[in-house]
């Protein structure tokens, strides 16, 4: 998260409370806001087509549009998302600022090129009437849009900017669907499909102003990012596969299960796994703000200390002092995040319990439903422990990991599939590479050393004479 650590410790510098919430609320925003508003304005969206009695055709369209966009434009930019992380924090760190903006037009041009053959050919081949192809394929494309600004709001400082910006959006997708719902004669779940892209199209075109006006100076660099996709071809992977292991399960169950429905001879989901799933995913929210608090706020600058010891004078004592006080630190911090993640489990697995047979949540439903969330929590400290192993720059193992959660995932649903318990793969692969990870990072933390001094090239490569 390029540049949101400054701000972030400026804030709990100040004592207080308030300071603290303030933190937390703008890390929220920036970690997640973008997925989280997405979220809302999709359930509430879903709500209101329920509660106008809209029919099951139609809703399940809307539903499989909105999950096909959603899912499939999260994958086709994860991988350029870990990569151009890289890129922008390392831009910042040099004050290269004036190619920042340019990669932005670059990734997007090449995630837009990609998805928008793959969207386009699935679209074009698709029985559905014309218009709700168009307003179909217009919310993937903004969406690949939305995943990649994400990436650089967080070197943002003017956070309240960017929250009037998400607001704005929703406020324009809400008016929108009550205008075109009672003001034309369209079919709902086109209806909803518009007002879902005039809301994203408004947070797109004001996050670019906003980047536009933060990083004026504007170069030509529009893929000089590519350099690093050829420099760390690991993080593309590290960032796909953690995000295709997420959803591959999805898949296998739409495509070889008993729970597999067509949508308009289009589309094919599980709606009664999906849906649980989906709410499940929010459980796992809260750790992905902990975590760039806890590494921005406290672990950085027991890091910084110790490769700044060995960098400058410090004797080997204060390196060895240095070294302890990092790694009580990082595991201080993980150890919190995880009991906080816990705690906000249970509270998903008492509100879901409480709240989900109230909308038309089966027995069934809400089974899948607690496994899922339980799965969540080891996901999510999986992919903790991934982000930990990639600050210490070990994307060997980041891969490994990530490779096996998406291989075991794969090979445990399908084995799985005959018995119909459906979510238990998903558990089970997150447990395996949550044991993996953190053995990874255990290893990795008692031969620091070794990969400190020993890994790093003693001579720089020059030109060689002709």
């Amino acid at each position: 998260m390029a540049g949101i650590g400054f701000e972030l410790k400026k804030m709990f510098r100040n004592k207080g409370y308030l300071s603290s919430v303030k933190a937390y609320a703008f890390s929220s925003l920036v970690t997640v806001g973008p997925m989280l508003i997405c979220m809302v304005m999709i359930t509430v969206l879903q709500q209101i087509l329920l509660q106008l009695n809209v029919s099951y055709l139609e809703r399940m369209s809307f539903l499989a549009a909105v999950v096909y966009a959603f899912v499939f434009s999260l994958l086709i930019t994860c991988g350029f998302s870990m990569v151009i992380s890289r890129y922008i924090a390392d831009k910042i760190y040099l004050r290269e600022y004036n190619d920042i903006i340019a990669s932005l037009y670059g990734v997007i041009a090449v995630c837009l090129g990609l998805g928008g053959i793959l969207g386009g050919a699935f679209y074009w081949l698709a029985p559905l009437p014309s218009g709700f192809k168009l307003v179909a394929y217009l919310l993937f494309v903004e969406l690949i849009v939305v995943w990649l600004q994400s990436a650089y709001l967080s070197a943002l400082k003017d956070y309240m900017r960017i929250i009037r910006g998400y607001l704005a959006a929703v406020a324009v997708t809400l008016l929108a669907a009550f205008l075109l719902l009672n003001l034309t004669e369209l079919e709902k779940g086109i209806a909803m499909l518009i007002s879902l892209d005039l809301g994203f199209f408004t947070m797109i075109v004001l996050s670019m102003v906003h980047l536009e006006s933060y990083f004026p100076k504007r170069e030509r660099n529009y893929f000089d990012f590519l350099k690093y996709v050829k420099k760390y071809p690991s993080l593309l992977g590290v960032g796909l596969f953690c995000s295709l292991g997420f959803y591959v399960h999805h898949f296998i169950y739409w495509l070889g299960s008993p729970l597999q429905e067509v949508v308009a001879n289009t589309y094919v989901i599980a709606p009664f796994y999906d849906v649980p799933a989906f709410y499940a995913s929010l459980s796992i929210l809260p750790t992905m703000v902990m975590f760039v608090v806890s590494v921005e706020t406290a672990f950085y600058e027991k890091y910084r200390a110790y490769y700044g010891t060995i960098l400058g004078t410090g004797s080997v004592q204060d390196i060895k002092r240095a070294k302890t006080d990092m790694v009580q630190t990082l595991m201080q911090e993980l150890s919190f995040m995880m009991e906080v993640q816990l705690f906000f489990s249970f509270v998903a697995l008492a509100l879901g319990i409480t709240l989900l047979p109230h909308i038309g949540f089966t027995s069934e439903q809400m089974e899948r439903y607690n496994i899922l969330v339980i799965a969540g929590y080891l996901y999510a400290v999986m992919f903790v422990i991934v982000l930990m192993l990639l600050y210490f720059d070990d994307r060997k193992g980041a891969l490994a990991v990530t490779t096996l959660f998406l291989i075991s995932t794969v090979v445990i649903t399908i084995a799985m599939l005959p018995l119909q318990n459906y979510g238990f793969s998903f558990f089970m692969a997150s447990f395996l590479a949550l044991v993996a990870g953190l053995g990874r990072l255990i290893y990795y933390l008692k031969n620091i050393d070794y990969y400190t001094y020993c890994l790093q090239p003693l001579f720089v490569k020059g030109k060689r004479m002709e």
